[in-house]
């Protein structure tokens, strides 16, 4: 304490134990008792005012006992009071076994509050705070990036759209051409609906018929798709067609087709169905040709 604030050691003794003779004058005395108290972290001012009224009161109190013992007045006698008995109390330097002095000053002290943390400990803590205030900033980042993903809007088939099937005519047989002796009727070719060939990617199909008309369908899942006028031809539809989607193609001579998803889509030539390979969740190349 006498390092912290330079108050001479005899009056930080007088001071820890209450005997204010033994500070030097009321000034002194009146900027020991802040300085130690500003120390401990108390209010120096109000000490410094109560040590001040403590002081006038002992004043005012002496200038009455010596008032007292003037002239006596005139009339009635008054006895002298008593003289003391009790001897004055020593001055007792008991010294703890921690090596510090006990202080009087221990019931001014505030009390500390559970709620205050100290400077220390919130240094302390500082790192931990630092990562809690981050894991909560990721956390409200992710529900964010969650919040505005569900309520992007998902594009779903219209009722409007029907099977192009349907909504095309069927192609009009003509009508058979009366038989004469020189030709013999001639019959429609009909389209095989199984693949002519199949090498593991690419399945070739017959469709007997130089103009053709295909029909790619969606079924219970979205399913891409790309459309060429051949093998290496012009890109004529590329795209996703989602479940219950049709897409109507008319073909001269060949046409290709890939499809992402064998098992999720249905190809129609003329009105017949095709039998795909068995290959479903694959993408597979499909040849209509002549």
């Amino acid at each position: 304490m006498h390092a912290l604030t330079a108050i001479p050691l005899e009056c930080v003794a007088a001071l820890e134990q209450g005997d204010l003779t033994q500070l030097p004058s009321p000034v002194y005395a009146r900027g020991y008792i802040r300085s130690y108290a500003e120390a401990v972290r108390l209010d120096g001012d109000r000490l410094a005012l109560e040590l001040w009224r403590c002081m006038d009161e002992a004043q005012v109190a002496a200038a009455r006992v010596a008032h007292g013992a003037g002239p006596r007045p005139r009339g009635r006698s008054v006895p002298p009071p008593p003289p003391p008995t009790s001897r004055p109390r020593e001055r007792q330097r008991s010294r703890p076994a921690n090596g510090h002095r006990p202080s009087s000053l221990a019931t001014l002290r505030q009390p500390t509050s559970p709620w205050v943390p100290k400077p220390g400990r919130i240094k302390r803590m500082a790192p931990a705070l630092e990562r809690t205030a981050i894991a909560v900033l990721l956390i409200v980042l992710a529900v964010g990036i969650w919040d505005l993903e569900r309520a992007r809007p998902v594009h779903r088939p219209s009722a409007r759209a029907q099977p192009a099937a349907a909504s095309q005519p069927e192609p009009t047989t003509p009508p058979p051409a009366t038989p004469s002796a020189a030709s013999p009727p001639s019959q429609p070719a009909a389209v095989a609906t199984t693949p002519v060939s199949d090498t593991g990617s690419l399945a070739t199909y017959a469709t007997a018929a130089g103009h053709f008309n295909v029909v790619v369908q969606a079924t219970d899942a979205a399913c891409w798709l790309q459309v060429r006028a051949a093998a290496g031809g012009p890109v004529l539809f590329e795209g996703t067609l989602q479940p219950g989607q049709t897409q109507p193609f008319d073909a001269n001579g060949t046409l290709w087709v890939r499809l992402g998803n064998l098992g999720h889509a249905t190809v129609q030539v003329n009105g017949r169905q095709l039998t795909l390979p068995n290959k479903p969740s694959f993408p597979y190349n499909l040849l209509l040709q002549t």
